[in-house]
């Protein structure tokens, strides 16, 4: 890797921890009640007490985005759990056992392919209402399959190295033989999966959000924050171009990672 792209991937490393720890210490940091309500100040400019400015109920902006850097960053680290939990497990199953779970497991990835997810989630996420924990397993569920494709696809190929065969001749069981010896031959693109996963998983949630299907407020998400705020955009610009700019940086950032473990899992042949 050259030495730019060495130090963009160092600051953009630099930044998720710093946009990670700010928004976990949003109760101590922020300089206002989350959900304190001022009509007296709607849409008002930045000034000294309200550095952002307000948005269309009188809140604090930046109070807003550092709760709502909270609930989004949640939501995705808890999607892409949920994900991965279901890719690793359908992935390899089908890859250890072949046979009939290989084709149950491949018809079920063709399936939900096929099928309008984005659609999908907004009739779920409609249903779900304000509970914000069915958020993460709503988009969870319908992103599971290429992690189960990648895990199956890496099973079948080491299945039958001589490893897997000397735990075979040990006498370890199936699962053990799986969780000791294969599983850890996939971290590689588990990490690339979930770097992946993690813009992927914002991105949807501040798409629900904006579009009302989302987390419900009060609680505050970046994508919500913009649902909010486009009445007044030309009032009160930064209360939607703040929490834009924060998914757009972040998303940026777990991609330039993404694209890092990707180039050193090519390079190192499938293995960290």
């Amino acid at each position: 890797m050259s030495g730019y792209a060495s130090r963009m991937v160092f600051w953009a490393a630099t930044l998720l921890v710093l946009i990670l720890g700010v928004s976990a210490m949003a109760p101590v940091l922020s300089p206002w009640q989350r959900d304190a309500i001022d009509l007296d100040n709607i849409s008002a400019p930045p000034t000294s007490r309200h550095p952002l400015g307000t948005d269309q109920l009188g809140r604090d902006v930046l109070t807003r985005l550092l709760h709502g850097g909270r609930f989004t960053l949640a939501v995705a680290i808890l999607s892409v759990a949920v994900s991965l939990a279901a890719g690793v497990i359908l992935g390899s199953a089908a890859g250890w056992l072949g046979g009939a779970a290989d084709r149950i497991v491949s018809l079920a990835i063709d399936l939900f392919l096929s099928v309008p997810v984005f659609l999908v989630m907004l009739l779920a996420a409609s249903a779900a209402g304000d509970r914000i924990w069915l958020i993460p397993l709503i988009i969870g569920g319908t992103s599971w399959m290429e992690t189960a494709r990648v895990v199956r696809s890496r099973f079948r190929q080491i299945r039958e190295e001589g490893f897997v065969e000397a735990a075979r001749s040990a006498g370890a069981t199936g699962p053990r033989i799986v969780l000791r010896h294969m599983l850890p031959q996939t971290a590689g693109a588990l990490l690339v999966a979930a770097t992946a996963g993690l813009a992927g998983a914002m991105l949807v949630e501040s798409a629900l959000s904006f579009l009302g299907f989302g987390v419900q407020p009060p609680v505050p998400t970046w994508g919500n924050m913009m649902q909010g705020a486009w009445m007044t955009l030309r009032i009160s610009p930064l209360a939607a171009l703040a929490p834009g700019l924060l998914i757009f940086v972040t998303c940026l950032c777990f991609n330039l990672l993404c694209e890092r473990f990707r180039r050193r899992l090519a390079k190192d042949g499938g293995s960290f």
